[in-house]
């Protein structure tokens, strides 16, 4: 990874772990995630303007990732708010990141989808899906199958499925979009335009889905119930945040060492839900943490 995608991760992880604890503190349902992703759109709506012309000279391949992208951030965001309402920020986080982390590398390499991982590069991933399995643990000298089950845990998984699919599909339609656009601004505009576009597709995805499960007037309810203030805010995050690790694609070999470098949000939200929700802090999850940094540094140096 290059300097420069290494600091666009870094400020992204910060962003990240930020809304994250907005939704924990508020208790983020699929209303809430509809609205803020609709918030996401709406604040990228003037640059989709400004930069009309890029936009028309999206490819229809491109376009048709969009459905796609978009259901996946949708299994993301239900996945996440159900293991946050299930479970502690400092544990459910993690954990819903870890899986991911040798997935998405997995599957790009049987895709054929950039350069093969390092052996440096695959043993920091390792590390850091370790320190992931250690954090929720109650002693690190008695380590329990049972501490990592539970209904947080399947929705943590179902929140890795998300990533684990939008990661790979915003790669590829993001190399055939700078392709077409061309250019020294393509790194730029080709990820914004993209992740104002998602942001739009999965606030209609999550719209049709909590019709389809609680019926319009019951998603109404939620809606309005939903603390607009909070959504919004965690929407404009996860939209700049996003834009951010999108940049930063074009700045790495490899789309598995941005994802597993984007852990690094990891211990920034273990340190969030202990000093500012009170969640306890043992001997576990600080090695945890310890293991996760310790592997981040390794997919650096990949």
């Amino acid at each position: 990874m290059s300097v420069t995608a290494v600091v666009l991760v870094v400020f992204s992880a910060l962003v990240h772990a930020g809304w994250n604890l907005l939704g924990k503190r508020d208790s983020a349902n699929g209303a809430y995630f509809c609205i803020a992703s609709a918030a996401g759109a709406l604040v990228m709506f003037p640059i989709l303007l400004f930069w009309s012309g890029a936009v028309g000279r999206m490819p229809p391949g491109v376009w048709m990732y969009l459905l796609p992208t978009g259901l996946f951030q949708a299994l993301y965001f239900t996945g996440l708010g159900g293991a946050y309402r299930t479970g502690d920020l400092s544990v459910a986080y993690p954990v819903a990141r870890a899986f991911p982390v040798l997935m998405v590398p997995l599957i790009s390499a049987a895709m054929g989808s950039g350069d093969l991982p390092t052996a440096t590069a695959v043993g920091g991933m390792i590390t850091v899906t370790v320190g992931l399995l250690v954090i929720p643990q109650d002693r690190i000298s008695r380590l329990s199958v049972s501490h990592l089950w539970g209904a947080w845990v399947l929705y943590a998984f179902l929140a890795g499925i998300g990533t684990t699919g939008y990661s790979i599909i915003d790669d590829t339609a993001l190399a055939t979009y700078r392709e077409t656009l061309g250019g020294e601004l393509s790194s730029v505009q080709a990820p914004i335009i993209y992740s104002a576009l998602q942001s739009a597709s999965t606030a209609l995805l999550l719209a049709l889905f909590g019709a389809v499960r609680l019926g319009p007037r019951r998603l109404s309810a939620e809606l309005r119930r939903t603390q607009l203030g909070s959504a919004a805010t965690a929407g404009v995050a996860i939209v700049g945040a996003y834009c951010l690790v999108l940049v930063a694609y074009g700045f790495a070999r490899n789309v598995s060492y941005v994802v597993a470098f984007r852990q690094i949000s990891l211990p920034i939200g273990t340190l969030f839900g202990v000093v500012l929700l009170g969640e306890k802090m043992n001997r576990a999850r600080a090695a945890g943490t310890a293991l996760i940094i310790g592997g981040l540094v390794l997919v650096s140096l990949g």
